[in-house]
Protein backbone atom coordinates (compact mmCIF):
# COMPACT_ATOMS: atom_id res chain seq x y z
CA UNK A 1 0.00 0.00 0.00
CA UNK A 2 1.23 3.48 -0.86
CA UNK A 3 0.14 6.18 1.59
CA UNK A 4 0.05 9.95 1.93
CA UNK A 5 0.45 11.34 5.43
CA UNK A 6 -0.72 14.92 5.98
CA UNK A 7 1.25 16.30 8.94
CA UNK A 8 0.67 18.91 11.58
CA UNK A 9 2.44 22.17 10.81
CA UNK A 10 2.76 22.85 14.53
CA UNK A 11 5.76 20.51 14.93
CA UNK A 12 6.34 19.23 11.42
CA UNK A 13 9.76 17.63 12.00
CA UNK A 14 8.43 15.48 14.83
CA UNK A 15 5.30 14.60 12.83
CA UNK A 16 7.50 13.42 9.95
CA UNK A 17 9.42 11.12 12.32
CA UNK A 18 6.08 9.77 13.57
CA UNK A 19 4.95 9.01 9.99
CA UNK A 20 8.25 7.37 9.08
CA UNK A 21 8.06 5.26 12.26
CA UNK A 22 4.63 3.95 11.29
CA UNK A 23 5.91 3.01 7.83
CA UNK A 24 8.88 1.11 9.32
CA UNK A 25 6.64 -0.63 11.87
CA UNK A 26 4.71 -2.08 8.95
CA UNK A 27 7.66 -3.18 6.81
CA UNK A 28 7.87 -0.03 4.70
CA UNK A 29 9.74 3.21 4.29
CA UNK A 30 9.20 6.78 3.18
CA UNK A 31 9.81 7.59 -0.48
CA UNK A 32 9.20 11.32 -0.59
CA UNK A 33 8.80 14.22 1.82
CA UNK A 34 7.09 17.51 0.95
CA UNK A 35 5.86 20.39 3.09
CA UNK A 36 3.57 18.76 5.70
CA UNK A 37 3.52 15.56 3.63
CA UNK A 38 5.23 12.17 3.84
CA UNK A 39 4.68 9.56 1.12
CA UNK A 40 5.68 5.93 1.56
CA UNK A 41 4.89 2.26 1.09
CA UNK A 42 4.11 -0.35 3.75
CA UNK A 43 1.93 -3.39 4.40
CA UNK A 44 -1.87 -3.11 4.43
CA UNK A 45 -1.83 -3.99 8.15
CA UNK A 46 -1.18 -0.34 8.94
CA UNK A 47 -4.88 0.49 8.49
CA UNK A 48 -5.56 -1.20 11.85
CA UNK A 49 -3.39 1.39 13.63
CA UNK A 50 -4.34 4.70 12.02
CA UNK A 51 -6.39 5.61 15.10
CA UNK A 52 -3.11 5.95 17.00
CA UNK A 53 -2.03 9.15 15.21
CA UNK A 54 -0.82 12.12 17.23
CA UNK A 55 0.73 14.80 15.01
CA UNK A 56 -0.49 13.19 11.77
CA UNK A 57 -3.74 14.82 10.67
CA UNK A 58 -4.74 12.46 7.86
CA UNK A 59 -3.74 9.34 5.95
CA UNK A 60 -4.83 8.72 2.36
CA UNK A 61 -4.20 5.95 -0.15
CA UNK A 62 -1.86 7.58 -2.65
CA UNK A 63 -3.10 7.79 -6.24
CA UNK A 64 -0.62 10.11 -7.93
CA UNK A 65 1.50 13.23 -7.53
CA UNK A 66 2.19 15.95 -10.07
CA UNK A 67 3.66 19.43 -10.47
CA UNK A 68 0.94 21.55 -12.08
CA UNK A 69 -2.82 22.06 -12.15
CA UNK A 70 -2.90 20.95 -15.80
CA UNK A 71 -1.22 17.66 -14.82
CA UNK A 72 -3.69 17.34 -11.94
CA UNK A 73 -6.66 17.62 -14.29
CA UNK A 74 -5.05 15.16 -16.72
CA UNK A 75 -4.64 12.75 -13.80
CA UNK A 76 -8.34 13.02 -12.97
CA UNK A 77 -9.20 12.44 -16.65
CA UNK A 78 -7.27 9.15 -16.62
CA UNK A 79 -8.11 8.09 -13.08
CA UNK A 80 -9.82 4.76 -12.40
CA UNK A 81 -13.06 5.70 -10.65
CA UNK A 82 -13.73 3.86 -7.37
CA UNK A 83 -17.17 2.40 -6.72
CA UNK A 84 -19.62 4.51 -4.74
CA UNK A 85 -20.29 8.22 -4.40
CA UNK A 86 -17.30 10.56 -4.54
CA UNK A 87 -16.41 13.96 -3.15
CA UNK A 88 -13.33 16.05 -3.97
CA UNK A 89 -11.69 18.11 -1.23
CA UNK A 90 -8.71 20.42 -1.88
CA UNK A 91 -6.36 21.55 0.88
CA UNK A 92 -3.76 24.31 0.55
CA UNK A 93 -0.79 23.45 2.74
CA UNK A 94 2.26 24.84 0.95
CA UNK A 95 3.21 28.32 -0.22
CA UNK A 96 1.16 27.84 -3.38
CA UNK A 97 -2.46 28.89 -3.09
CA UNK A 98 -5.42 27.97 -5.27
CA UNK A 99 -9.13 28.70 -5.11
CA UNK A 100 -10.01 25.41 -3.41
CA UNK A 101 -13.80 25.58 -3.95
CA UNK A 102 -13.41 26.36 -7.64
CA UNK A 103 -10.86 23.57 -8.12
CA UNK A 104 -13.09 21.09 -6.26
CA UNK A 105 -15.94 21.87 -8.65
CA UNK A 106 -13.70 21.54 -11.72
CA UNK A 107 -12.30 18.20 -10.62
CA UNK A 108 -15.75 16.92 -9.58
CA UNK A 109 -17.07 17.89 -13.00
CA UNK A 110 -14.31 15.86 -14.68
CA UNK A 111 -15.26 12.79 -12.65
CA UNK A 112 -19.00 13.34 -13.25
CA UNK A 113 -18.44 13.44 -17.01
CA UNK A 114 -16.59 10.11 -16.68
CA UNK A 115 -19.68 8.59 -15.06
CA UNK A 116 -18.84 8.98 -11.37
CA UNK A 117 -21.56 9.60 -8.80
CA UNK A 118 -20.81 12.82 -6.92
CA UNK A 119 -22.11 13.44 -3.40
CA UNK A 120 -20.86 16.34 -1.29
CA UNK A 121 -22.95 15.47 1.78
CA UNK A 122 -22.69 11.66 1.93
CA UNK A 123 -19.70 10.43 -0.06
CA UNK A 124 -18.44 6.87 0.13
CA UNK A 125 -14.97 8.11 -0.79
CA UNK A 126 -13.27 11.48 -0.30
CA UNK A 127 -10.61 12.31 -2.89
CA UNK A 128 -8.04 14.46 -1.12
CA UNK A 129 -5.98 16.91 -3.19
CA UNK A 130 -3.09 18.41 -1.20
CA UNK A 131 -1.51 21.52 -2.74
CA UNK A 132 2.00 21.51 -1.27
CA UNK A 133 5.23 22.26 -3.17
CA UNK A 134 3.94 19.53 -5.46
CA UNK A 135 0.35 18.30 -5.76
CA UNK A 136 -0.62 14.98 -4.17
CA UNK A 137 -3.86 13.05 -4.63
CA UNK A 138 -5.25 10.21 -2.53
CA UNK A 139 -8.37 8.53 -1.21
CA UNK A 140 -8.89 9.51 2.42
CA UNK A 141 -8.53 6.58 4.84
CA UNK A 142 -8.37 8.32 8.20
CA UNK A 143 -8.82 11.78 9.69
CA UNK A 144 -7.54 12.28 13.23
CA UNK A 145 -10.02 13.64 15.76
CA UNK A 146 -7.91 16.49 17.12
CA UNK A 147 -10.56 17.62 19.60
CA UNK A 148 -9.89 14.53 21.73
CA UNK A 149 -6.48 15.92 22.68
CA UNK A 150 -7.98 19.22 23.81
CA UNK A 151 -10.43 17.31 26.00
CA UNK A 152 -7.47 15.58 27.67
CA UNK A 153 -5.56 18.75 28.44
CA UNK A 154 -3.53 18.39 31.65
CA UNK A 155 -5.61 21.02 33.49
CA UNK A 156 -8.82 19.11 32.73
CA UNK A 157 -7.61 15.90 34.37
CA UNK A 158 -8.72 15.08 37.94
CA UNK A 159 -5.13 15.39 39.20
CA UNK A 160 -3.17 18.31 37.81
CA UNK A 161 0.32 19.68 38.26
CA UNK A 162 1.85 22.45 36.10
CA UNK A 163 4.47 21.52 33.53
CA UNK A 164 2.86 18.40 32.02
CA UNK A 165 3.35 17.97 28.28
CA UNK A 166 0.35 18.21 25.98
CA UNK A 167 -1.50 15.02 24.96
CA UNK A 168 -0.88 15.42 21.20
CA UNK A 169 2.86 15.63 21.77
CA UNK A 170 2.74 12.71 24.21
CA UNK A 171 0.79 10.60 21.69
CA UNK A 172 3.29 11.35 18.94
CA UNK A 173 6.22 10.40 21.19
CA UNK A 174 4.49 7.15 22.17
CA UNK A 175 4.10 6.35 18.47
CA UNK A 176 7.72 7.23 17.73
CA UNK A 177 8.76 4.58 20.27
CA UNK A 178 7.71 2.20 17.48
CA UNK A 179 5.98 -0.44 19.60
CA UNK A 180 3.38 -2.53 17.77
CA UNK A 181 2.59 -4.65 20.80
CA UNK A 182 4.51 -4.54 24.03
CA UNK A 183 5.31 -2.58 27.17
CA UNK A 184 6.05 1.12 27.23
CA UNK A 185 7.77 2.51 30.32
CA UNK A 186 7.64 6.06 31.62
CA UNK A 187 10.10 6.04 34.54
CA UNK A 188 9.35 9.65 35.57
CA UNK A 189 5.64 9.60 34.83
CA UNK A 190 4.36 12.57 36.83
CA UNK A 191 0.62 12.98 36.38
CA UNK A 192 0.55 10.32 33.68
CA UNK A 193 0.03 12.11 30.36
CA UNK A 194 2.35 9.75 28.48
CA UNK A 195 0.87 6.67 30.17
CA UNK A 196 -2.69 7.74 29.31
CA UNK A 197 -1.80 8.15 25.64
CA UNK A 198 -0.04 4.78 25.60
CA UNK A 199 -3.04 3.08 27.18
CA UNK A 200 -5.47 4.67 24.74
CA UNK A 201 -3.58 3.15 21.80
CA UNK A 202 -3.81 -0.28 23.45
CA UNK A 203 -0.21 -0.61 24.59
CA UNK A 204 0.72 -2.17 27.90
CA UNK A 205 2.47 0.39 30.08
CA UNK A 206 4.21 0.96 33.38
CA UNK A 207 4.89 4.21 35.20
CA UNK A 208 7.41 4.96 37.92
CA UNK A 209 7.20 8.15 39.98
CA UNK A 210 9.54 9.35 42.74
CA UNK A 211 6.89 11.08 44.85
CA UNK A 212 4.11 9.08 46.45
CA UNK A 213 1.49 11.84 46.29
CA UNK A 214 2.07 12.32 42.56
CA UNK A 215 2.05 8.56 41.93
CA UNK A 216 -1.36 8.39 43.62
CA UNK A 217 -2.57 11.30 41.49
CA UNK A 218 -1.29 9.55 38.36
CA UNK A 219 -3.29 6.46 39.32
CA UNK A 220 -6.41 8.62 39.68
CA UNK A 221 -5.89 10.02 36.16
CA UNK A 222 -5.36 6.57 34.66
CA UNK A 223 -8.55 5.22 36.21
CA UNK A 224 -10.43 8.32 35.02
CA UNK A 225 -9.76 7.18 31.43
CA UNK A 226 -10.66 3.58 32.15
CA UNK A 227 -7.04 2.41 32.24
CA UNK A 228 -5.26 0.23 34.80
CA UNK A 229 -3.35 2.12 37.50
CA UNK A 230 0.01 0.67 36.46
CA UNK A 231 2.15 3.11 38.41
CA UNK A 232 4.54 2.52 41.30
CA UNK A 233 6.68 4.70 43.52
CA UNK A 234 10.35 4.31 42.71
CA UNK A 235 13.67 5.86 41.70
CA UNK A 236 14.59 6.23 38.03
CA UNK A 237 18.26 5.75 38.98
CA UNK A 238 17.53 2.26 40.30
CA UNK A 239 14.20 1.05 38.97
CA UNK A 240 14.12 -2.49 40.28
CA UNK A 241 12.92 -3.90 36.93
CA UNK A 242 14.37 -6.95 35.25
CA UNK A 243 16.93 -6.71 32.47
CA UNK A 244 15.34 -6.25 29.01
CA UNK A 245 11.85 -6.17 30.49
CA UNK A 246 10.29 -3.28 28.48
CA UNK A 247 9.96 -2.55 24.75
CA UNK A 248 10.44 1.20 24.79
CA UNK A 249 10.76 4.26 27.01
CA UNK A 250 9.15 7.68 26.73
CA UNK A 251 9.68 10.16 29.55
CA UNK A 252 10.05 13.81 30.49
CA UNK A 253 13.03 14.57 32.75
CA UNK A 254 12.39 17.07 35.54
CA UNK A 255 13.77 20.42 34.51
CA UNK A 256 16.85 21.82 36.22
CA UNK A 257 15.11 23.72 38.99
CA UNK A 258 13.19 20.57 39.98
CA UNK A 259 16.10 18.14 40.35
CA UNK A 260 17.68 19.18 43.64
CA UNK A 261 15.85 16.65 45.80
CA UNK A 262 16.65 13.87 43.32
CA UNK A 263 20.42 14.35 43.43
CA UNK A 264 22.95 16.12 41.28
CA UNK A 265 21.96 16.63 37.67
CA UNK A 266 24.90 14.69 36.22
CA UNK A 267 24.22 11.74 38.50
CA UNK A 268 20.52 11.75 37.63
CA UNK A 269 21.12 11.59 33.88
CA UNK A 270 24.07 9.22 34.01
CA UNK A 271 22.37 6.62 36.20
CA UNK A 272 18.95 7.03 34.58
CA UNK A 273 20.31 6.49 31.07
CA UNK A 274 22.26 3.46 32.28
CA UNK A 275 19.00 2.07 33.68
CA UNK A 276 17.13 2.85 30.45
CA UNK A 277 19.63 0.76 28.52
CA UNK A 278 19.51 -2.10 31.02
CA UNK A 279 15.73 -2.53 31.11
CA UNK A 280 15.10 -2.14 27.35
CA UNK A 281 14.84 -5.10 25.01
CA UNK A 282 16.93 -5.33 21.87
CA UNK A 283 17.85 -2.23 19.90
CA UNK A 284 14.65 -0.40 20.74
CA UNK A 285 14.01 3.29 21.22
CA UNK A 286 14.18 5.53 24.26
CA UNK A 287 12.67 8.99 23.85
CA UNK A 288 13.06 11.68 26.45
CA UNK A 289 12.50 15.40 26.92
CA UNK A 290 14.87 17.66 28.81
CA UNK A 291 15.97 21.28 29.07
CA UNK A 292 19.65 20.25 28.90
CA UNK A 293 22.12 19.15 26.23
CA UNK A 294 23.29 15.74 27.43
CA UNK A 295 24.65 14.21 24.22
CA UNK A 296 27.85 12.90 25.82
CA UNK A 297 25.93 10.99 28.49
CA UNK A 298 23.43 9.64 25.97
CA UNK A 299 26.16 8.41 23.63
CA UNK A 300 27.46 6.05 26.32
CA UNK A 301 24.39 3.84 25.91
CA UNK A 302 22.41 5.01 22.88
CA UNK A 303 22.72 6.23 19.33
CA UNK A 304 21.00 9.60 18.94
CA UNK A 305 18.77 9.24 15.87
CA UNK A 306 17.09 12.62 16.19
CA UNK A 307 17.47 15.65 18.43
CA UNK A 308 14.81 18.33 18.09
CA UNK A 309 14.31 21.66 19.80
CA UNK A 310 11.00 23.14 20.94
CA UNK A 311 11.02 26.70 22.27
CA UNK A 312 8.47 26.95 25.07
CA UNK A 313 9.26 30.54 26.08
CA UNK A 314 12.25 32.89 25.99
CA UNK A 315 13.99 31.24 28.93
CA UNK A 316 13.17 27.60 28.18
CA UNK A 317 13.89 25.47 25.12
CA UNK A 318 12.95 21.81 25.31
CA UNK A 319 15.19 19.14 23.75
CA UNK A 320 13.58 15.99 22.41
CA UNK A 321 15.98 13.07 22.12
CA UNK A 322 15.01 10.07 19.98
CA UNK A 323 17.59 7.37 20.73
CA UNK A 324 18.26 3.78 19.74
CA UNK A 325 19.80 1.36 22.22
CA UNK A 326 23.33 0.30 21.27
Amino acid sequence: MKLLFYLSGEFEDLAAIEAETFLKMFDGESENIDTQMVIGKCSDEIVTCLYRFGLIHEASRHLFSCSSLDELKDGFESMEIPDGALCVRVRNIGKRRVDSLRLERELGRILWKKGAKISVSKPDHVLRVYISNRIHVGILLHETDRKQFLLRRPDLKPFFRPGAILPRLARSLVNIAGIKNGILLDPMCGTGTILVEAGLVDLDFLGIEAYKVIAKGCAINLRYYGLPANVVTGDVKSMGLGDESVDGIVTDFPYLQSTKSLGETHELYSLALQEFSRVMRGENRAIFLTNLDVDDLVNEHFKIEHKLYQRLHKSLTRRIYVCRKL
